[in-house]
Parts: structure tokens; sequence; C-alpha cells
């Protein structure tokens, strides 16, 4: 018998077997959860620079046009439309998709603007100045709208929006959820006129130069899909033209919103230079704010 299966008569039994049946089994890690934005409240602020006239009958009579059955706001108060066309499904029940007007108090006129919005309008190098001329705003929001797919939620808000800025002529469009500044006359025709553009007012796309990174080092951003429950996307590059790159992350803004969240990690997808592919993977955006992107790996 080999040495290595002898056993002293002294020696006590062995009790692995024992041990074993009551040691606890290591738990199986767990998988990770996917990366994804959840829909958020579309809020936009229309800005003045004199005390803006509401009035509900003309904004009812413009929206009547695309919603017929929508019903006025009830009182006083904020001014709120139903649209019943419009239903939003809960757990316990349906209800009419709402949006608001809210006035602020206007006894101490002033509006309020977050910086990042002053500094991303390449299509508009008056915009900055322009808002920060003004002292009035109203503010529009979606309500219980979330639940609804985004391209119906999208439509009412921006038909609700161009209702009110046909009613009220503001100077300009503050774009909360994309931190933009829009000329009123041009947002209306890119949602009303022949080539739509239901994406001019909700997604910013962004440039930030690297200041303590490599000659040319930029990373290039949108920001707003993800109020919509889609991710943003977001490209690090270095060298590449920037006007190239942001025209390519429209692009990918409206494929994303034609297509939905569908691009997985390691999915490949169409790059600057004919026949290349970038690689997509989510990840957490490296600019505020906080959301899920699609990080465009240039080849």
């Amino acid at each position: 018998m080999a040495a290595s299966r002898m056993r002293s008569r002294n020696a006590p039994p062995p009790v692995m077997g024992f041990l074993d049946r009551f040691r606890p089994t290591p738990p199986e890690p767990e998988p990770e959860e996917p990366l994804f934005n959840a829909p958020s409240l579309l809020s936009l602020k229309l800005l003045f620079t004199e005390k803006p006239v509401v009035d509900a009958q003309a904004i009812l009579a413009a929206l009547r046009r695309t919603y017929p059955r929508v019903e006025p706001p009830p009182g006083e108060g904020p001014l709120l439309f139903f649209f019943p066309e419009v239903e939003v499904e809960f757990t316990d029940g349906r209800l009419p998709a709402q949006c608001t007007i809210m006035q602020p108090d206007d006894s101490a006129p002033g509006v309020v603007i977050a910086p990042e919005a002053l500094q991303q309008n390449w299509d508009w190098p008056e915009a900055a100045a322009t808002a920060e001329s003004c002292r009035y705003e109203l503010l529009l929001v979606d309500l219980l709208s979330r639940p609804l797919a985004y391209p119906i939620r999208t439509e009412l808000f921006m038909n609700f929006v161009v209702a009110v800025i046909q009613a009220t002529r503001p100077q300009v469009v503050y774009a909360q959820t994309s931190q933009k500044l829009l000329q009123p006359a041009a947002l209306v025709q890119q949602w009303t006129g022949p080539d739509k553009q239901p994406l001019a007012a909700l997604v910013q796309v962004r440039l930030f130069n690297i200041s303590n990174g490599q000659p040319a080092e930029t990373v290039l951003d949108t920001l707003g899909l993800h109020a919509l429950g889609l991710p943003d996307v977001q490209v690090h590059t270095i060298g590449f033209d920037p006007s190239a790159v942001a025209g390519l992350l429209w692009n990918y803004a409206y494929y994303l919103f034609q297509h939905g969240d569908i691009i997985a990690n390691g999915n490949t997808i169409a790059g600057l230079e004919p026949g290349s592919r970038w690689v997509c993977d989510r990840e957490m955006a490296l600019v505020g704010p906080e959301r899920m992107v699609l990080n465009i790996q240039p080849d």
C-alpha cells in the first residue's frame, strides 16, 4: 500500500466530508445590471424682455389643430392642459397626458439660466447676450408623461411648446434638458417646416477642450437624449476635426431616436472615414450631468 494512503492506528478518522457538508457554497457573482437612462421630466423656459401676456384661449386654439379634444385649464393657478387623445397607462389605470405653464412671481422679475447654457450655442452667436437681457420667464413642463413611448411624448411636448411660443412671442427659448438657447422663430421652423428636426430643442451637441491633455484633445457629447430614456453619445478624440465629429454625433442621436436603445457593449457604428467602424461601450458620462452614454471609440 502506498504511503500516501496509510493512516496511524491512533489517528482520528478524517472529518473533511462532514465539514464540507456544512460549508456554505460561495455565492455566484451577480451579473452586472445593464446601464440605462430612466426618462425624466421635460422642461423648457420661454424668456422675455417684457412681462408676457399669456392668452390661454389662443394656446388652446393652436393646440386643437392637432389635439381636438384638449381640455382648457380648470381654473386659477398654473395653466394645466389635459390631452385625452394621449392617454398614459399606469398600474392602477389610465390618465390623460398633461402639460403646464408656470409663471413665477413677477413682483421681483428675474431669469435663472444655468451657466452651461450660455457657453455652447454654436448656431446663434447672440444667444447669451439676448438671454441675459431678459427679465421674465415662463416654465413649460410635461406631466404624467414619462411612461409614454418617447416619440409620442416628444411630439406632444414640442407641439405644446410651439403653440405657447406662437401665442406669447418670447425673445429666447431656453431648453433646460439640453442646456441650450434657441431663437424662437428658428425653433418653430425646425419643428413645423418640411425638414422637421424633432431633436432641435431637446438635444445639444457639446464640445470640451482638454486643457491638460494632448494637443487637439477633445470630448464631444450629446445632452438631452437621456431625458427620453435613450443613451446620450460621447466621443473622446485626439486630432479629429470637431465639426466633423459634431455632425457625426447628430447622426448618432437621430439614429437612436429612430431605432431606440438597441446598441450594446461591443457593437460598432460607422465612423468618419468610409468603411471605418467605431466601437461602442455603455458607461457613465465623462462630463455632467450624470447619465449613461454610449462611449464611441475611434479606431
